[in-house]
């Protein structure tokens, strides 16, 4: 049985507001009927080990979502659990036009069972035989950056391709819509991130940052260049329809402080990332979502200047990040999005410590509204899905503001 339905009146029959209508009251600052509800702005949130635990907890079958080869890997929710949950937010796919793709990645198993693929550039990334984590195991450039290399791994020029399908997305965000349900689309762009973890490692793209600045400056800039080229048709297909764009994201940040000096970020990376949000807005009114993990605070001043509305996924558990000061001192401009820890509350507290922090966040962010609940990220395998299902129950029931 769901949690807590959607529909317009509940059992003490005053009005209550959709899913849609609630989520939009949570990005223009203003309160609803109760905390709008999320599991995760991303397709793969929980592990399929926590998902199968859940399901059995609300008594639904589980699919195999997304196809997933084993218990560790990550999965999707299936719409039966997303309604059980009482999830306000649906991530709507932009539909593809039949294309061809080019040459992917060279696929190997290696002796010891773990996977490698290996990109035309020399890029190579591996999964370990039985575990999910996909990982850089060689970068493009493994050497100095220079322009030798950087013309190799990414030639000027990219050209624009008329991917998506207008008319099948806008029927597909309309039919989430009738449903009373808000709407994101998602196709994030992360100029340090995307060339930091595979054209580069990050060693060599701090290395690069402190040595060869403005050879770096370009790289992201070719990186940006071929994302706005692929994104174009993304936007001409959904235009003003979603309520909310996961479009713009990097992590700069670690537990303890960003990986930079925020000198840094706002000499090199910021003037960036305020060009995609001029890309975006110029293209759709949908609020923006800025994904970023982490310490992340000395720069949401910056992120609020650019046109930032949304930051997920607001990890209060990192230095720096406690919720009642990004309320008190951002909370007019942001939207917080997360905030209840996936890395020690979730995986190893207690149900009485997780009924507590859920209250505590909203306690914190939700006044005057500005907040979207929600896990800090992705839930992992070994969760106990009793703390799954206790996170949500509470910030259903408390999350109410009559």
């Amino acid at each position: 049985m769901p949690l807590m339905g959607r529909g317009r009146v509940h059992g003490g029959g005053e009005v209550t507001m959709t899913s849609r209508e609630r989520l939009l009251a949570a990005l223009n600052h203003r309160e609803s009927d109760r905390v709008p509800v999320d599991i995760g702005t991303s397709d793969t949130t929980m592990a399929r080990e926590v998902y199968e635990g859940l399901a059995g907890l609300l008594g639904i079958e589980p699919v195999n979502a997304n196809g997933a080869p084993n218990r560790n890997t990550f999965v999707t929710p299936d719409e039966t659990m997303l309604e059980a949950l009482g999830a306000d937010v649906r991530v709507v796919h932009v539909v593809e036009k039949p294309r061809s793709w080019p040459p992917g990645p060279v696929e190997e198993v290696l002796p010891d069972g773990t996977v490698q693929w290996t990109h035309s550039t020399g890029m190579i990334y591996r999964r370990a035989a039985g575990e999910w984590d996909i990982q850089l195991y060689r970068p493009a450039i493994t050497g100095d950056l220079t322009r030798a290399e950087l013309d190799r791994v990414i030639p000027l020029g990219p050209a624009a391709v008329d991917w998506a399908d207008r008319d099948a997305t806008a029927k597909a965000i309309a039919d989430v819509h009738k449903r009373g349900y808000a709407v994101q689309c998602n196709r994030v762009i992360m100029p340090v991130t995307g060339t930091s973890i595979g054209i580069l490692d990050t060693a060599g793209w701090c290395m690069a940052l402190a040595t060869q600045p403005d050879l770096l400056c370009e790289l992201m800039d070719r990186f940006l260049a071929r994302c706005f080229a692929d994104a174009e048709s993304f936007y001409v297909a959904v235009g003003n329809l979603p309520d909310m764009v996961y479009g713009i994201g990097d992590d700069v940040a670690s537990q303890a402080a960003l990986w930079m000096s925020p000198g840094h970020y706002r000499q090199y990376v910021k003037p960036r990332h305020a060009e995609i949000i001029r890309f975006i807005k110029a293209r759709t009114k949908a609020k923006i979502i800025f994904h970023c993990c982490g310490a992340c605070k000395a720069i949401l001043g910056d992120l609020i200047e650019i046109g930032v509305d949304v930051l997920n996924p607001t990890q209060t558990s990192a230095v720096g990040m406690d919720p009642f000061e990004l309320k008190r001192e951002f909370g007019k401009e942001l939207v917080f999005w997360g905030g209840i820890d996936v890395l020690y509350l979730l995986p190893r507290g207690t149900t009485l410590d997780v009924e507590r922090e859920v209250k505590r966040h909203i306690d914190a962010l939700a006044p005057g509204g500005g907040y979207v609940f929600s896990p800090s990220h992705i839930i992992p395998a070994g969760t106990p899905p009793q703390n799954v299902l206790t996170m949500y129950r509470t910030a259903l029931e408390y999350g109410r503001t009559s």
